[in-house]
């Protein structure tokens, strides 16, 4: 029975995530209020250039929802420039 408990755990958690991946993530505005349990992924546009580009964060909020937040921030090239 345990097994068959995980396995379903697992099937509901990756259809979860295979719907919050299928939607259009939630424009970050300055004031939203954010509620994050824990962070899935974050995924940052490439660029070779240090410059500010798109990023979208998969994140489950304190009622396990799994959603999709999309925000501006430095590109990852940013990090090796002084």
């Amino acid at each position: 029975m345990r097994v068959t408990l995980a396995t379903a755990a697992l099937l509901l958690a990756a259809a979860s995530l295979a719907h919050a991946n299928s939607g259009e993530p939630e424009p970050y505005t300055y004031g939203t209020r954010l509620d994050i349990a824990s962070v899935l992924s974050i995924k940052i546009e490439p660029t070779p250039y240090c410059e500010v580009t798109d990023a979208v964060m998969t994140y489950r909020d304190s009622a396990g929802q799994v959603r999709r937040l999309a925000y501006r921030t430095p590109a990852d090239s940013c990090k090796n420039q002084n």
